[in-house]
């Protein structure tokens, strides 16, 4: 995650640590062969080797505080100069600079980025006071501590458009939930008003079949009247089901059809998820009460829909002596509307059978359990 100011992240990555090591590693052999292999007959004590560590250590804090890392690093190489003069450190400061001088482009905003640029550059000039190879090294090391900067500020850009990316395919997904949701209350709108249309019709229909009564009384027509008045009330019937199977769906559908059970549950996983997606069933297993049955199926309806459509999905149904426990694993989708609402619809489910779910997200997998009591069921 991209940050402005000195914080960049909250800890020491693996990366720092082994980027800190490989610089430690390098500067502690450049000091040892400039105490054991010296150069122009510089005397160089055996200390500096140790004290080099105050110019590499701060390389932990490549992440963490990049600017801060830049600050330690010049005055670490000021007192290394002064306490040891002229000796060759460009071997192991020059490649520590241009980690951090990219670690700061990448990681801080346009001000501190500029900051860390310009510690970068003071530090290399530092270095360059106390080179024995002299300022020749420091004007090729400069430019190429520089680039490694600019680099830095293209990551930047990257990473910054990736977030705003990210972002706006997250508002898009919850616009698109927003516009599905109010398409759906239109719809059932418009079939409510249809309903109530349907009623009056109707109801007028067999008003006006009841005012022929005592005239079919008379001319012995009465069973024909009945039978119209039976058709006329069982079309009225057939039709209000219809309607009213669409309002209660969840999918808008009309809900004539009989209502799923488990059995129905190899369907559903393979319906939603694919042909790779698993269905497990073992336990004590048993007829169970209808309405129990469409809940567990509808909760695991609801909880496929909150997972990602990619392989690895895994529904397993166990039948308990005291409940009935129903787990759904398999890759996570992004948090969202549509998530939020399928996990609230399969809580509703349990709930009204006063059992329990628990859900959690962990490497890009998630899994849900929900426990449906049945005692007292059998």
């Amino acid at each position: 995650m991209l940050r402005t100011g000195q914080q960049s992240q909250e800890s020491i990555g693996r990366l720092d640590v082994v980027l800190a090591v490989v610089v430690i590693v390098l500067g502690t052999l450049l000091m040892g062969e400039n105490v054991y292999a010296p150069e122009g007959g510089l005397d160089v004590p055996f200390v500096a080797v140790p004290a080099f560590l105050v110019v590499t250590v701060p390389m932990f804090w490549r992440s963490v505080a990049p600017l801060r890392a830049l600050g330690a690093v010049i005055v670490g190489l000021t007192l290394h100069t002064i306490a040891f003069g002229l000796v060759v450190r460009c071997g192991a400061v020059f490649p520590e600079l241009g980690v951090l001088a990219f670690a700061a482009a990448a990681r801080l905003d346009t001000r501190d980025a500029w900051l860390g640029l310009g510690l970068t550059v003071t530090a290399a000039l530092v270095a360059g006071i106390g080179e024995f190879l002299g300022f020749g090294v420091v004007s090729a090391g400069i430019p190429l501590v520089v680039l490694a900067w600019v680099f830095g500020r293209v990551a930047h850009s990257r990473g910054v458009m990736a977030v705003e990316l990210r972002l706006r395919n997250d508002e898009l997904r919850e616009a698109r939930d927003e516009r599905a949701r109010l398409e759906v209350a239109t719809d059932r709108a418009q079939l409510s008003q249809d309903l109530d249309e349907l009623l009056q019709r109707r109801l007028d229909d067999l008003a006006r079949l009841a005012d022929r009564g005592p005239a079919s009384l008379q001319d012995g027509t009465a069973t024909a009247l009945l039978s119209e008045i039976e058709e006329t009330s069982r079309a009225t019937l057939d039709d209000m089901r219809e309607l009213v199977g669409v309002l209660r769906s969840d999918d808008g559908a009309a809900a004539v059809a009989p209502q799923p059970t488990l059995t129905s549950l190899d369907a559903l996983v393979v319906r939603a998820k694919g042909a790779d997606a698993r269905l497990t069933v073992d336990g004590n297993l048993r007829a169970l009460p209808a309405g129990v049955e469409l809940s567990a199926y509808r909760v695991v309806e609801h909880l496929l829909d909150a997972l990602d459509d990619a392989p690895g999905v895994e529904v397993r149904v166990h039948f308990a002596d005291e409940r009935l426990e129903l787990t759904v694993r398999g890759p996570a989708r992004r948090r969202g509307g549509q998530v939020s609402a399928s996990i609230a619809r399969a809580r509703e489910r349990v709930e009204l059978h006063r059992g329990s779910l628990t859900t959690r997200t962990h490497d890009g997998r998630a899994e849900a359990v929900a426990e449906l009591p049945l005692l007292g069921l059998a």
